[in-house]
């Protein structure tokens, strides 16, 4: 049986802004300041402690600051009562659990799901893990912006 999955809070000091962050948030937030490659699977341990150690390098998205806290989420609120989306980490309401008994993924990934959207992983390169960095490309008078492999040698796209 898989452990639960913890919920870390992230905070600014200096406007008070924060997040409660499951497993999918901190992912999404290591991948912004390149921790994480797509497709690699990582212990829930090992994220929670990378996380820890990397909320110095995260900025505020209220204030801008660079240099977040991270520590445990405060028990006892009622998202620690909820079930957890197995896709997303993110808590499954009560509301959903009372009407649909034994449903494990929040109704945004249920959605995508029965949309056939994924995920799309435009942030790194789907070859290398490399960011993605935007890049111009002059065609006579036109100019097109595309998305490139950040690393050296790049990754043919």
């Amino acid at each position: 049986m898989p452990q639960p999955a913890r919920f870390l809070e992230l905070r600014c000091p200096d406007c008070l802004w924060k997040e409660l962050c499951g497993p999918e948030a901190m992912i999404t937030w290591l991948r912004q300041v390149g921790k994480v490659r797509p497709g690699r699977q990582m212990e829930l341990e090992i994220l929670y402690e990378v996380f820890r150690a990397s909320a110095q390098q995260f900025c505020c998205p209220r204030c801008g600051r660079q240099g977040l806290a991270a520590s445990c989420a405060p028990a006892g609120h009622e998202w620690s009562q909820e079930g957890v989306c197995a896709k997303c980490g993110r808590p499954i309401g009560k509301e959903r659990l009372q009407a649909v008994p034994g449903v494990t993924c929040c109704a945004l990934c249920q959605r995508d799901e029965e949309r056939g959207v994924q995920r799309s992983d435009r942030d790194f390169c789907p070859r290398c893990g490399a960011p993605l960095e935007v890049r111009a490309v002059f065609e006579g008078r036109r100019t097109r912006y595309v998305l490139k492999c950040s690393a050296r040698p790049p990754c043919p796209l």
